[in-house]
């Protein structure tokens, strides 16, 4: 009789914490589901507020390729997870986690490296000055490219006797040449005269930007020169690889990035980096 007992009392317990114990997974489960939901709407109004304001580039729909799967897993996990208990469902949700996970960590490590790379400083009494271009709206530079171009005046300012070459052409929706717009700007906004700038109107591509300037500057000024390539932070390491493969004696200045398309910026970066690493300049 009191074996019977023991059991009668033993058996509610186990019971009340197995209950126990499933609601806090069905707890664990809906916090997580609620963060992967609230991550993946923040990624992608990431995209659309970025959007309203620059033009279309991979760095404007990283934040929302990268939010969709969150937010698509945060809003239907029970029925995601039911379908892939077994064989190459289950497979096939393993690779996409991991691939999904791989690339994010690609994108923290490659950005914190270029965070760190941005933060180094060129010595002074460079030959010449090599601005990067970026998008513009119509013939206006937009607020990373006006960082650029103020971080370069300030630069001659303190080396007035260094050529200032502007490097950009004409892309899709530009109403003239990077390179125009970027000397319009300097000759409305700094002190860098008209002599001292040099238009490179043709390049397309970072690569470009230094294979087309390094023509003019040996040019006018042989090929024993030092110059300071000015990009925004993001973009220095990267920038500083393919000066390098130019056989350019190149060091940069980094030019701060609008807060606002940091994430983005960085995001985009990374996996040109890694495409840099994979495939060559």
């Amino acid at each position: 009789m009191t074996i019977y007992c023991f059991f009668e009392k033993s058996a509610p317990e186990n019971s009340m914490e197995e209950t126990i114990a499933v609601m806090a997974a069905e707890n664990k489960s809906k916090i997580l589901r609620a963060i992967l939901i609230a991550l993946g709407i923040l990624l992608i109004l990431d995209s659309v507020f970025i959007r309203l304001r620059s033009n279309w580039n991979l760095g404007v729909v990283l934040p929302a390729i990268m939010g969709i799967p969150l937010l698509l897993y945060g809003l239907f996990q029970p029925a995601i997870d039911e379908r892939t208990r077994h064989g190459a469902a289950k497979i096939v949700k393993r690779i996409l986690i991991t691939v999904y996970f791989a690339v994010a960590g690609i994108m923290i490590v490659f950005s914190v490296w270029a965070a760190f790379a941005a933060h180094t400083r060129p010595d002074p009494g460079a030959d010449a000055v090599i601005v990067l271009g970026a998008g513009i709206r119509g013939n206006t530079v937009s607020y990373a490219l006006q960082n650029r171009l103020d971080t370069a005046a300030q630069y001659y300012e303190e080396n007035p006797g260094a050529l200032v070459v502007v490097s950009g052409g004409q892309g899709q929706g530009e109403d003239v040449s990077e390179a125009y717009a970027m000397q319009k700007y300097l000759l409305e906004h700094t002190n860098v005269p008209a002599e001292s700038i040099i238009k490179e109107e043709l390049s397309t591509s970072t690569a470009e930007n230094f294979a087309f300037s390094k023509e003019l500057l040996d040019g006018l000024l042989g090929t024993d020169y030092r110059v300071v390539y000015v990009t925004n932070d993001f973009h220095i390491l990267r920038a500083g690889i393919i000066a390098e493969g130019e056989n350019m004696n190149a060091q940069g200045l980094a030019a701060p990035t609008p807060f606002y398309i940091i994430p983005n910026s960085y995001m985009r970066e990374s996996l040109a980096l890694l495409y840099t690493f994979v495939f060559g300049i």
